[in-house]
């Protein structure tokens, strides 16, 4: 097992390797923004067909919903546009680009799967970024990966992570009732000690694998993050939970038809008949002739 605290780290066990020269995590967007205010619905185009223009309209019902189908008469459609030609970099783009591409900070994802147990400690699992393995690892943290549902990008030393993760939760409490009413028993998964407070010193500690020292960065740079702005990222996890379950309430008060009526409307057009390819006349191969001698000539065999 190893503990990593906020403190220069080493490996325990087997392994031990002394900490690279690292600088604290910092933001690369405010946590707490503005909220989100949502445009008004756009009103649906439609097209405005005359009666008189529908050739043929027929009805179906599948599973509760209509849908009509209708041949209409053709429609003029503007043409389409032809395709810009594409214009070549100049030798001074190109070098700009270059030197852009050079000088771009370096960016790795990181993709986590993480399950909340009892709103307090989360288990997480991921992968060695070793190259010729795919072993898995598992850490646990005294941190709730909820809190950081608002933080999408950071920096740790010289690289940007973005930040990809699956979250649940599991209510132990809960899992042994649901257990007991099938006749099982619920073990919980063994969380090791862990301080109660992650604002204080927040810590995780890897349960399985041995992930590398590049694998291990951007854990720890999180836990720095948390340790930094912990009051605003709750803060926004709060906010986002109310606003969802706000929303929830709102679509299930006026909840919207969820089998609306469908009318397509189609038209036939002459298909593009390209040019038939042109037939190209093959010709006998030509064949060598003897030159008639004159005794052949007059119809006498040749000596």
């Amino acid at each position: 097992m190893k503990i990593f605290p906020l403190l220069p780290f080493f490996f325990l066990g087997s392994i031990v390797a002394q900490e690279p020269a690292t600088s604290r995590a910092t933001l690369l967007a405010p946590i707490i923004r503005e909220p989100i205010v949502q445009p008004e619905p756009k009103p649906v185009l439609r097209l405005d067909i005359a009666p008189e223009s529908v050739l043929e309209s027929k009805d179906t019902i599948i599973d509760g919903q209509k849908i009509t189908v209708q041949e209409i008469e053709p429609i003029a459609l503007p043409p389409i546009p032809p395709t810009p030609e594409p214009r070549p970099l100049t030798a001074e783009q190109i070098a700009a680009r270059d030197a852009k591409l050079a000088s771009a900070p370096k960016h790795r994802s990181l993709m986590l799967s993480c399950t909340v147990f009892d709103g307090k400690h989360t288990r997480i699992q991921g992968f060695t970024r070793a190259k010729d393995t795919t072993e898995r690892w598992e850490a646990w943290s005294n941190i709730n990966f909820h809190h950081f549902n608002s933080l999408p990008r950071f920096r740790k030393n010289d690289i940007t992570y973005s930040l990809f993760f699956g979250i649940g939760d599991e209510d132990t409490i809960k899992a042994a009732a649901r257990y007991a009413r099938i006749k099982k028993t619920y073990i919980p998964p063994a969380i090791p000690q862990l301080l109660a407070d992650p604002t204080t010193e927040p810590r995780f500690i890897v349960t399985k694998g041995n992930p590398t020292a590049e694998d291990l960065a951007p854990f720890i740079g999180l836990h720095e993050l948390y340790q930094d702005h912990y009051k605003d990222l709750i803060s926004e996890y709060n906010r986002i939970k109310v606003q969802q379950e706000r929303e929830a309430a709102e679509r299930l008060a006026n909840p919207p038809d969820p089998k609306p009526d469908i009318v397509i409307q189609h038209w036939t057009i002459t298909p593009y008949a390209p040019a038939a390819p042109t037939k190209l006349e093959i010709l006998p191969a030509k064949t060598e002739q003897q030159t008639p001698t004159q005794t052949e000539e007059k119809g006498e065999p040749s000596k």
